[in-house]
């Protein structure tokens, strides 16, 4: 608090805010007060759970008021990882040693050459000329490289070439219907099933190896939506029993007035074809299951024909938008690639709002969480901005007092007095209220403004980039998941969550939607064929501790897995079991890792805590993965934005940029994750 007093009052760019210090002996001694939970204190202490049950076995069947806890201080955990006799182990169980021969490094998943050549002190480029393969093959998990000089390679082993096994490709897309259609086709053979439950379009087509289109010709009525015990039509090649194969010539004309073909140009958007058509966005993703994963340049979709085609440019999707390339592939570390031809300028807007502190600086920062959460997330991106210094970048950071709150700011008055004419990207404001205003006056007609930590949803602008992904990004990534896997879904949602039901009828209208009234009947559906996911959607405690009662004692019985729309507070509840939060397998999408292991080992929460003697909390971490990302993508060869097609992660926070409907390019990067067996939080995705 003192040294944070000082720095604020000298008006320093880099501050930090205080944090109460680990007690000097291994344990802390902590009495239970009442609606403490295992998570609660665990954030809290920023101590992990798993570390908090080993020491604290019992405490898996619940804790009550006024026992006692004993909680591992950092400092003893520091000093008992370092006592590991192996510390290349990994946690998740997993792992390998990483050096099996002096010289010889075994890659692990997710190492890249850069964190590679950190650990034995070497260049990338002594890593490439010590292993030419690399430039080809690219870094292979589980393949061995020389990290040394030193390194003689045995003559009876090629440790430079490696013969990689091709994995069998997996069919998962839908047949092409440009090129195989009714139309082509004289004649047809067919045959009829009946539509099981959570059948889709999409799968159907998946199964009998057709397209939506050529299933919608077969059946006009589908045009109504797919019902479960339905009798249709499917193509029926090979099909053996040629006595239940019926002959069909259908009627072309008629199922060519009813849709249109639409070949998907590269700025269209699905915003931009429900006005065109007529046809409500709905209805499109109704026809066009494939559309829940995006559109996509070339990609061919079904329209309604209802006559009516709208002649109107689209909003929001101006001419001048940059085409984004869209990410695939794996993460990549963006520090591998990055080219210093060009000098750049960053500025940052932080609402430090110096002139409201006022002399009570010890209130002010005692009583102010948003000053406070500035204050960390600016500690981060000042880590950030050495760490490109000693990438030796030629860049140039200007840092300015947004003057922000919810209802105003000075970013405005920013612009007009300071000069941003060779500005390339601003980081700020914070309110998406001031973010909406800034994008309208920006200073220059090149810079790109990035979004830091509004995930509302924004005016549209081709020159804004939001890195905090929308609530939805998270709901639509959570089940897709589980439909890929093909479980049977059920979403459970309280009365009082309208949003909710809209969202689930906008995007999943096939998927089973019950009301938290039904949970005393959930058990009922079960079904031993498939995994039964059960997706609650509510802020009643009572409710989350009927529907873990309800399912815990049926695992042994079937396959059950629960999961919420985020990080929900009513399964912290004191009554609900840890143990039945794993024995569920409870799972829910994050912005973060919600990893408390990466926030205090990782090399940067060691340079944090050797800097400021403190740990870093989420934002903190946050500034500093935001800024270090936009850093890194300014000095790639692409242009700014084009660097879309680059997924990227930091800390905590992924980066996976796309152009949503509205035009505005978004962070789509989320975690998935699920309480494991060894009492820790695992990633899915």
């Amino acid at each position: 608090m003192l040294m944070k007093k000082k720095l604020f009052i000298a008006l320093t760019a880099f501050v930090f805010t205080s944090s109460v210090l680990a007690q000097a002996g291994s344990f802390i001694q902590y009495r239970v007060s009442k609606g403490d939970t295992v998570s609660k204190i665990s954030r809290d202490y920023d101590i992990p759970v798993g570390e908090i049950l080993k020491y604290n076995p019992d405490a898996k069947n619940g804790i009550n008021e006024n026992s006692f806890l004993l909680i591992p201080t950092k400092d003893f955990l520091e000093k008992e990882k370092k006592k590991s006799a192996n510390p290349l182990l990994k946690e998740d169980n997993k792992a390998k040693n990483t050096s099996n021969t002096k010289g010889v490094h075994i890659v692990q998943p997710k190492e890249t050459l850069y964190s590679i050549s950190k650990k034995y002190k070497v260049t990338v480029d002594n890593l490439y000329a010590w292993n030419p393969t690399l430039k080809s093959t690219g870094l292979l998990a589980d393949s061995e490289i020389i990290v040394s000089a030193s390194y003689k390679k045995p003559s009876s082993v090629d440790v430079t070439s490696y013969e990689q096994s091709t994995p069998k490709k997996i069919p998962t897309t839908l047949a092409s219907s440009s090129a195989d259609t009714i139309k082509d086709i004289n004649n047809i053979y067919y045959r009829t099933i009946e539509v099981e439950p959570q059948s889709t379009l999409y799968s159907l087509a998946i199964t009998y190896n057709t397209s939506i289109q050529r299933l919608l010709e077969l059946n006009p009525d589908l045009k109504d939506g797919l019902k479960s015990g339905q009798s249709i039509k499917v193509p029926a090649y090979g099909f053996q029993n040629k006595a239940k194969v019926v002959e069909v010539k259908p009627d072309i004309k008629e199922s060519e007035t009813k849709f249109i073909k639409v070949v998907i140009d590269p700025q269209q958007t699905l915003y931009g074809i429900s006005r065109k058509y007529d046809v409500p966005i709905k209805e499109l993703i109704k026809f066009n299951p494939q559309l829940q994963d995006g559109l996509k340049s070339g990609m061919e979709i079904l329209v309604p024909n209802n006559g009516k085609v709208v002649v109107e440019e689209e909003k929001n999707t101006s001419k001048t938008n940059v085409v984004l390339p869209e990410a695939t592939g794996g993460f990549v570390d963006l520090s591998d690639s990055i080219t210093r031809s060009e000098h750049k300028e960053l500025a940052l807007l932080i609402p430090f709002n110096i002139e409201k502190v006022g002399s009570d600086m010890d209130s002010k920062l005692a009583s102010d969480n948003f000053l406070n959460m500035t204050l960390d997330f600016y500690s981060g991106a000042k880590l950030a901005v050495e760490y490109a210094e000693s990438l030796n970048l030629p860049l140039t950071v200007n840092v300015y007092d947004s003057n922000e709150s919810k209802s105003s700011s000075g970013v405005d008055g920013l612009f007009k007095s300071k000069d941003f004419s060779n500005t390339d990207v601003i980081i700020g404001p914070f309110y998406q209220k001031n973010v909406d205003e800034a994008v309208k006056n920006l200073p220059n007609n090149k810079v790109i403004l990035v979004s830091p930590l509004s995930n509302e949803k924004a005016t549209p602008s081709d020159r804004l980039v939001q890195t905090m992904p929308y609530s939805n990004v998270l709901k639509v990534q959570l089940i897709e998941y589980f439909k890929k896997s093909g479980a049977k879904i059920t979403v459970i949602v309280d009365d009082k969550k309208q949003s909710t039901k809209q969202f689930m009828q906008q995007y999943f209208p096939e998927l089973n939607v019950v009301s938290t009234k039904q949970i005393h009947e959930i058990d009922k559906t079960l079904v031993k064929d498939k995994k039964n996911v059960f997706v609650l959607d509510s802020n009643s405690i009572a409710s989350a501790l009927q529907f873990t009662d309800k399912l815990k004692n049926r695992t042994k019985d079937y396959d059950i897995q629960i999961a919420s729309f985020d990080k929900s507070d009513v399964f912290d509840y004191s009554e609900i079991k840890i143990q039945t939060l794993i024995d569920l397998k409870y799972t829910f999408p994050s912005v973060t890792r919600d990893s408390k292991e990466s926030r205090s080992e990782s090399l940067f929460a060691q340079e944090y805590k050797n800097k400021y003697n403190v740990y870093p909390n989420r934002y903190a971490t946050r500034g500093f993965d935001v800024t270090l990302d936009v850093i890194l993508r300014m000095f790639q060869k692409e242009d700014f934005l084009q660097t879309s097609s680059k997924k990227s992660q930091e800390i905590e926070n992924r980066f996976i940029y796309s152009r949503n409907p509205e035009g505005t390019v978004r962070n789509t990067g989320v975690y998935l994750l699920q309480y494991d067996s060894d009492l820790n939080v695992k990633v899915l995705n």
